[in-house]
């Protein structure tokens, strides 16, 4: 297996929750010269969030389904409704992540949920990462890190309240709308 030595080595420590020293784009600057063509697409789509092309990154994306799908699940089962229609198909089985979520929802409120589930993705970006310490495993691993700490670094109550001043301002327009065309 090729091995990134310089590239990882040269990656800074990522913290969740605080603001990364290195955004996306500056991980795609890093990874520039040391990663081909498609190893550079498979970053792009850990950063992105959506599925990679087969290979790689298979066992992280598969983590990712039973993921989702484990929050589909209790997400349903709360809401008493069937599950079954959300749920994708994915290969392998983690007991551990489906306990990391099922944990998760016995916090408080859902900021909280959602940290947890981030902290078990970190989890398993840092599984994924012994696998191969200085191989392409590890670079994904960290794809993984930036997208997450981006993610909360991107967190602002500010921000927060007038992204819901807006969509109640839109179903209020298409309600008012509906009212007058009807």
């Amino acid at each position: 297996m090729k091995k990134y030595w310089y590239l990882v080595a040269s990656l800074p420590y990522l913290h969740l929750g605080e603001k990364p020293s290195m955004d996306a784009a500056g991980f795609l600057a890093a990874c520039a010269g040391h990663l081909s063509d498609d190893e550079m697409s498979v970053v792009k789509a850990v950063l992105e969030n959506r599925e990679p092309p087969p290979g790689a990154a298979s066992l992280l994306w598969n983590s990712e389904v039973q993921l989702r799908d484990a929050v589909v699940r209790v997400r349903a089962k709360n809401r008493s409704i069937d599950a079954a229609r959300f749920l994708r198909p994915y290969e392998g089985f983690s007991a551990t992540l489906e306990k990391m979520v099922a944990d998760a929802f016995t916090r408080p409120n859902p900021l909280e949920q959602e940290m947890e589930i981030d902290r078990a993705r970190w989890a398993l970006a840092d599984e994924l990462a012994l696998s191969d310490p200085f191989g392409f495993p590890a670079v994904l691993a960290f794809a993984v890190k930036v997208r997450l700490a981006d993610r909360w670094a991107g967190m602002d109550d500010k921000a927060a309240q007038q992204k819901v001043e807006e969509l109640i301002e839109e179903v209020l327009t298409e309600g008012r709308k509906e009212h007058e065309d009807a």
